[in-house]
């Protein structure tokens, strides 16, 4: 059968045998013009060819290195390095750009062979260049080690960990009796000493003096961090924010500055009004280690910048855009035979996606310079030797949040004290008022009791929790309602004070001699009554009023769009058991209930879930939080949309309307707690609003001498359909009701009023029933 399938000898499994009873030797030469002859023998050799020259390129590109320190103008040795791709955007839901990149000059270093004491003087020479023309020089080495005086600007732990990396100087830590010079292998925690360490091992020459030397150390430590890449044909960057006109000179003289590269970088840079989102937005830093083994199958390299914080670390990936690769070629002499590749071979890097944010800049800026211009006023009247707490801790941070009631967009969400997102840009490129900024938000040295205090960089609208106080009453009410324990039509309870609940005494902080009496539940809300829900709570019971808390997303995490978002804790009986070490206090009481129905006790929850709550209420909806409108790619994709996820609650109508009057009597009738700085805003503008105040007890007043903690929630408009909620915080902020002013500032904003200087009361004595 095989005869029948061969006519040229290439494929002869067996032949017909000739006279000798073996086959007939074929010569070499016929083999030669068999394969000749055949077409696809000659398409196999191509397909080889074409492999074989496409593996030399690539080892060329790659792989090729220049040996000698010799010139050369037109002949180079090929390369390839990586280009950056620009960061994607952040914009605001105005279209207002919140973080964009900025394109600027960058140098990079590329191996050429070049000996120590060549490259040594060429970069000197250089960075007296970039001071001349004010490029930036890039080296991480100055985040450890300054020599203006010689000291460390890390604590021993830090520098002990730096110098013992195996990555960079592998020095071993030294036994106490050990003698450490900066000729031996032990770790140098006298920065003199190890500035002398440098210049050896760098093969600095003694004649340099030691800013001369300093200048040098940078630029090597960069090619030393990352040697193994750089021997390997990857240049090193060591200059940013380099003008025309430098670039232009180093060019011109290749022969003269061998291995310099030309290429473009991206700056991040972020608008004036970033710093009013800058706990949404976040901010970049350089890449850690151990994020970098995250993202480095990723094509992450030592030299990025990530986000460190908000939207900038959760969307990072979207933002980050792909790396391009070109290549380069290095000038040398004794590589004058070697191949010139143009630099528009490669491939272009990839724009990252723009992240559209659900943020209105103008409600962000309204919410935080109410809080700050709040804050100030307290100070000024705590610091009143007239003022009968004079010398109280008052007002000293605050966070808001603004919610979409429809949708969960977040409108608006701020915390204070804040930062400004440029600090960490500027810092990174060495200016000095910005590194002492960051030191600030780091609790660096000096800084770190102050920091500790302030929490800059801490989002408090979502990662801090707080004691409801009466903004909790809305869920009492609202449980007892849904169990039939009061009804729309039948819900009088008597606030008698004093009264025990479980045996513990209670007083109404309104009238504790006697009490209001009869209350209904508007009435209880308008005015706060402690009496009336500490005694509705007692017998709707503490496991009804927990089940209607996680119905409202109390406690829970809400799936926002942004890292680090608390749960919060809901009073139960099982979170007392867990949270008490004492057995004996493991026990619920009744009055645990009582305290609990008024928002003390364990209860403790983030202001966004108070805004979704209060949001809850006006819509009977559960709404999902997102602060992500959508992302899109450069070519117009939309890669990703924020969650609308909306959950409906089913709850009765009849008792959700009752609950919403008296939130509006809070602010309609005289007795409510926020009618004195409210009502005016209501009857200027036109626009209706519901809310409940909350003055919740830290347990520190007596203590620390300071004032409780103030909160609002709200919606609005309260009549025909809500558009927005909103929940907001002042730490130490005496009363709740006070903080009405924030809220009203807010409004403004979002609804577009003009500010007339509304809310100045003559009296700003707050109601005290919203103190729990």
């Amino acid at each position: 059968m095989a005869n029948k399938l061969i006519d040229n000898g290439l494929y002869v499994f067996d032949q017909e045998n000739t006279g000798s009873g073996r086959p007939e030797k074929i010569k070499p030469i016929d083999r030669i013009s068999e394969i000749i002859g055949n077409r696809f023998a000659l398409m196999a050799l191509a397909y080889v060819a074409f492999g074989v020259a496409i593996l030399i390129y690539t080892i060329t590109l790659q792989l090729s290195g220049a040996a000698g320190s010799g010139v050369s103008t037109d002949k180079g040795v090929p390369r390839q390095y990586t280009v950056t791709a620009p960061r994607g955007d952040i914009i605001d839901r105005n279209g207002a750009v919140l973080a964009s990149s900025a394109e600027v000059n960058s140098l990079l270093l590329a191996e050429t062979g070049m000996d120590e004491i060549a490259l040594n003087e060429m970069l000197l020479e250089l960075s007296y260049l970039f001071d001349q023309y004010n490029a930036t020089p890039v080296s991480k080495i100055r985040d450890y080690l300054s020599i203006e005086p010689f000291s460390f600007l890390k604590n021993d732990e830090d520098v002990t960990i730096w110098q013992t990396s195996k990555n960079l100087f592998e020095l071993q830590e030294a036994s106490a009796n050990v003698v450490v010079t900066h000729a031996d292998k032990y770790v140098k925690l006298d920065p003199q000493v190890f500035f002398l360490y440098l210049r050896k091992k760098f093969n600095i020459d003694g004649n340099y003096s030691n800013d001369e030397a300093f200048r040098i150390i940078m630029f090597r430590y960069q090619i030393f961090a990352d040697s193994w890449a750089f021997k390997t044909g990857t240049p090193v960057q060591i200059a940013t924010d380099v003008p025309d006109e430098l670039i232009n000179l180093l060019l011109e003289q290749n022969y003269k500055y061998q291995g310099l590269i030309a290429s473009k970088d991206y700056r991040r840079v972020y608008s004036p009004m970033a710093k009013w989102s800058s706990h949404v937005i976040g901010y970049v830093g350089s890449i850690s280690q151990e994020r970098l083994a995250e993202l480095k199958d990723l094509g992450y390299s030592i030299n990025d910048i990530v986000g460190q914080a908000g939207i900038e670390s959760q969307m990072e990936r979207y933002l980050h855009g792909q790396i391009g690769k070109k290549p380069y070629n290095v000038w040398t002499d004794n590589m004058s035979d070697g191949a010139f590749y143009s630099e528009m071979m490669g491939f272009n890097p990839v724009p990252g996606a723009d992240v559209y944010l659900t943020i209105d800049s103008r409600v962000q800026k309204a919410g935080l310079d109410a809080i700050k211009d709040y804050i100030e006023k307290a100070a000024e009247a705590a610091s009143d030797p007239n003022n009968p707490k004079y010398g109280y801790k008052t007002a000293s941070a605050g966070a808001f949040v603004v919610l979409d009631v429809k949708t969960g967009a977040i409108i608006g969400m701020g915390s204070y004290p804040d930062f400004d997102p440029n600090d960490f840009i500027l810092a990174m490129e060495g200016d000095a008022q910005a590194k002492e900024q960051v030191e600030y938000y780091l609790g660096v040295g000096e800084y770190k009791e102050m920091t500790e205090a302030d929490m800059p960089l801490w989002n408090r609208a979502i990662m801090s929790q707080y004691a409801p106080g009466s903004t909790f009453k809305l869920v009492t009410a609202l449980a007892a309602l849904e169990n039939g324990f009061i009804t729309p039509n039948s819900n009088t309870v008597v606030c008698i004070s004093p009264i025990k609940i479980g045996g513990y005494p209670f007083k109404c902080l309104e009238e504790p001699n006697g009490g209001h009496g009869p209350l209904t539940l508007r009435q209880g809300l308008a005015t706060s009554c402690n009496i009336y829900f500490q005694r509705l709570g007692f017998e709707t019971g503490i496991d009804n009023i927990d089940a209607m808390g996680k119905q409202l997303g109390l406690g829970e995490l809400s799936g926002i769009d942004l890292p680090g978002e608390n749960s919060g804790i809901r009073a139960s009986r099982e979170t007392k058991r867990l949270l008490r070490e004492n057995i004996h206090d493991r026990l619920w009481m009744q009055a645990d209930t009582a305290q609990s129905a008024i928002g003390q006790f364990d209860n403790c929850f983030t202001i966004l879930q108070l805004a979704r709550y209060t949001a809850a209420i006006a819509t009977n909806t559960l709404v999902t939080p997102h602060i992500i409108k959508e992302v899109v790619s450069e070519d117009g994709t939309v890669l990703y949309e924020g969650s609308t996820e909306i959950v409906p609650l089913n709850f009765n109508e009849e008792n959700l309307a009752i609950i919403r009057g008296g939130m509006r009597d809070v602010v309609t009738y005289t007795y409510g707690t926020a009618y004195k700085f409210l009502n005016k805003f209501i009857t200027t503008t036109k626009i209706k609003l519901a809310c409940k105040t909350g003055t919740a007890e830290t347990g520190f007043e007596d203590r620390r001498k300071e004032f409780s903690n103030g909160l609002i929630i709200g919606y609005a408009p309260a009549e025909g359909e809500p558009e927005i909620a909103i929940a907001l915080v002042v730490e130490k902020g005496e009363w709740g009701s006070s903080t009405a002013v924030i809220m009203e500032k807010i409004l403004m904003a979002y609804f577009g009023v003009p500010d007339p200087n509304l809310s100045q009361p003559e009296n700003t004595t707050p109601v005290i029933g919203d103190m729990s």
